[in-house]
């Protein structure tokens, strides 16, 4: 069992054997402070009124707290740099899916004039346009088709 003194914890390139970092119990406590601060922060905004900021506001709480808890938790802060932009990267391309994602959700039910044109005659069959519907439509005095003819539905 290695005895370790506390200047040696405190130094940040202290590792173990093993090439392990070993973060001091001041750092852990510090993060777990800011973690409990900012979960609290969330909580609080839940309930405020800030209209559409509420979503982006929690959200960049919440992409605080993955960091901090990536960084001393996970020891990105101490590891190869190439680890840490893998990690960056699939967090980045992950924000490009929701983004996207997003930007559907946004637009669906958005319909201009000309789409709701386009839906309604081409869906009823009268053709493409306003000047098509006034051809297809009956007029208001005219009697329908079977009715017209003579033949009567029994």
């Amino acid at each position: 069992m290695a005895s370790h003194s506390a200047a040696e914890h405190a130094d940040p390139n202290h590792v173990d054997g093993l090439g392990h970092h070993i973060g001091s119990v001041q750092t852990y406590v510090a993060v777990f402070g800011s973690l409990l601060l900012f979960t609290a922060l969330t909580y609080g905004v839940s309930f405020a009124d800030l209209g559409a900021f509420a979503f982006p506001i929690a959200m960049l709480v919440a992409f605080v707290k993955a960091g901090l808890v990536a960084t001393f938790f996970m020891h990105l802060k101490y590891d190869e740099k190439f680890n840490v932009l893998i990690f960056v990267s699939s967090i980045f391309f992950v924000g490009i899916f929701f983004g996207f994602t997003l930007m559907d959700l946004m637009t669906r039910g958005s319909v201009t004039e000309t789409e709701a044109y386009r839906t309604y005659y081409i869906d009823n069959n009268i053709g493409f346009g306003p000047q098509h519907a006034e051809a297809a439509a009956p007029a208001a005095g005219d009697a329908p088709a079977a009715e017209a003819s003579g033949e009567a539905a029994h």
